[in-house]
């Protein structure tokens, strides 16, 4: 279901919110988010209600000029970004967590001017805190390397969720996040599609926000990095190159049980796997091929990550 309440003429700007189970914590958001844009008309905030239960949050949106309210009718996990992103009229699409509060009241102008001066850029990822520590945490650094200077621009390969902008064009030439997983690693999926389809991802600190990760609605940590990490094996399966692709199942399950220290069950990942393998539907093997591999170490990254 998606009700809207617009402007004829399409907005510049389509901010897309996707939430479950977070309501206290997505009205404060919401809040916050109108009050970095008082007198703006040139966007749209398009709400995509994954919960199953029968409260109409469109009624959250009325302070906001131009609104969209879709409704799932159950929690479709992170491909439900994709019926916001569809039902955007923006020709910059901003995808925002319902627990992500940006800081930089001139975001959509930072957005602006960043598309506005590389017609090649497809994605801009942002600077994102941990509202304990107000550092950048590890996993959420979009680059391979993780001694690169957060405080300064970089060209990319791949992008983090929470904040981040994306060309309209991007979303409908390649139509959105993949079918193949409920939640983890999407965004690093995208972000080969995104990079062999040509289009570039630009890391910019110049927009900031801080994210609460509120527990509404989150798994126990050890089946999410447990999805996380089956979720790492099929995105390998789908686009990583050969050789590189073996060094990565060599790796990567030592290098992650190190990280999260007992908070992943490699078994039940590995097992989860071959049973995606053995799909009849699945998404078969396309590894990205030279012209996106020569783009990863331009910009000094690991292909084999």
């Amino acid at each position: 279901m998606t009700s809207q309440t617009a402007s004829a003429a399409a907005p510049r700007f389509s901010i897309v919110v996707l939430t479950y189970a977070r309501d206290e914590v997505l009205e404060t958001m919401l809040a916050s988010l109108a009050e970095l844009l008082p007198g703006r008309r040139d966007y749209e905030v398009v709400l995509v209600d994954n919960n199953a239960d029968e409260r109409d949050r469109s009624l959250m949106l009325t302070r906001f000029p131009n609104q969209q309210y879709v409704r799932s009718a159950f929690n479709k996990g992170v491909i439900a970004r994709n019926d916001g992103m569809d039902a955007a009229r923006g020709e910059i699409i901003i995808l925002l967590d319902d627990d992500v509060f940006v800081q930089t009241p001139q975001f959509l102008d930072v957005f602006d001017r960043l598309f506005s001066e590389n017609a090649a850029l497809g994605v801009v990822t942002i600077r994102k805190l941990d509202h304990q520590t107000m550092r950048t945490k590890r996993e959420t650094i979009p680059h391979t390397r993780k001694d690169v200077d957060l405080e300064a621009p970089f060209k990319t390969f791949r992008f983090v969720g929470g904040c981040l902008g994306f060309r309209a064009q991007v979303h409908h030439d390649l139509k959105g996040f993949s079918q193949e997983f409920f939640y983890g690693l999407e965004e690093i999926e995208y972000s080969y599609r995104v990079i062999e389809a040509g289009w570039e991802i630009l890391y910019s600190p110049d927009v900031l926000a801080i994210e609460y990760e509120h527990p509404g609605g989150r798994r126990p940590t050890v089946e999410v990095q447990t999805m996380r990490l089956t979720n790492k094996f099929i995105i390998s399966h789908i686009h990583m190159p050969f050789p590189q692709i073996l060094v990565n199942y060599t790796l990567f399950p030592i290098y992650i049980s190190l990280m999260q220290r007992g908070q992943v069950r490699i078994g039940k990942a590995v097992g989860d796997y071959l049973r995606w393998l053995q799909r009849p539907q699945r998404t078969r093997r396309r590894p990205i091929g030279a012209r996106a591999q020569a783009y990863i170490r331009a910009c000094r990254g690991s292909i084999w990550k």
